[in-house]
């Protein structure tokens, strides 16, 4: 549906987080070395999923044959899988955000979809906005009114429906960049990146390295409240499939998907 769609204006924000300076841009005393330096990045417009691919979408994608189409999957992984971790108990809970892909395999929907997923720098502009927010919702504290976490480390946890937290939602009304899933984007990671990173529309290091960790962010229902801030970010290698890890879109012309 088109009101799923988040429409991000082109123009600048300052991307990456910074602890040693108080007095300067995007402080956040839980910054680690890999968020900084602090950047300025100039997009262009974009849309980006206001939620994260429910299970419910991604069946279409599972029902339409996108397993056994090789176009859908040009980055790689096709024939590796046949549908995600734990798919049958997974189709239970249609509202829930899908989890157990792999970066190829979240490509590989979004190519089906005739979408992409988005870039590390459109993900932490959703997410932080123009104004640095630390959280999507803005600075304060992550509570469990406001996202999917580990409140406490001695309490369980699952994930929830996606748009369950309003509350958290991001003044454009994205939902979900803190919590429940932490979500794949098309770059490569490289904890140095930012101090090389071009400021027009930044994608990441070298795509003919791809093999190495894909970025993650957002957090999940497991997270601890430092992995919800806006300018976490860490890597894992694109075969990797969790309970915690999911994706959103951004949009390309006649998007054929329903985010």
């Amino acid at each position: 549906m088109k009101t799923n769609w988040i429409k991000i204006p082109a123009g600048e924000f300052l991307m990456g987080a910074q602890k040693r300076n108080p007095k300067e841009p995007n402080y956040d005393e839980e910054a680690y070395d890999d968020e900084s330096p602090v950047h300025l990045v100039n997009l262009s417009g974009y849309r980006i999923g206001r939620y994260p691919v429910t299970v419910n979408e991604y069946l279409s994608f599972v029902g339409d044959g996108g397993y056994e189409e090789k176009s859908y999957w040009k980055e790689g992984g096709f024939e590796k899988w046949k549908e995600p971790g734990s798919w049958q108990e997974q189709v239970d809970h249609l509202t829930w955000p899908v989890v157990g892909v792999s970066w190829y395999e979240a490509t590989a929907y979004a190519a089906w979809a005739e979408c992409r997923l988005p870039t590390e720098a459109e993900w932490e502009r959703a997410a932080r906005g123009t104004t640095g927010r630390k959280y999507p919702w803005g600075d304060a504290p992550p509570n469990d009114r406001l996202a999917n976490f580990v409140v406490s480390p001695w309490e369980g946890g699952h994930l929830t429906p996606v748009g369950a937290y309003p509350l958290g939602e991001t003044p454009e009304r994205i939902s979900d960049l803190a919590g429940n899933v932490w979500e794949w984007c098309s770059d490569l990671f490289d904890g140095e990146y930012y101090g090389k990173s071009p400021k027009e529309d930044p994608k990441g290091p070298d795509r003919s390295t791809r093999g190495g960790a894909c970025v993650l962010r957002g957090g999940s229902w497991f997270a601890l409240s430092e992995g919800l801030r806006s300018a976490s970010r860490f890597g894992v290698p694109p075969v990797y499939r969790g309970d915690g890890i999911g994706f959103r879109v951004a949009c390309v012309l006649s998007p054929r998907t329903s985010v």
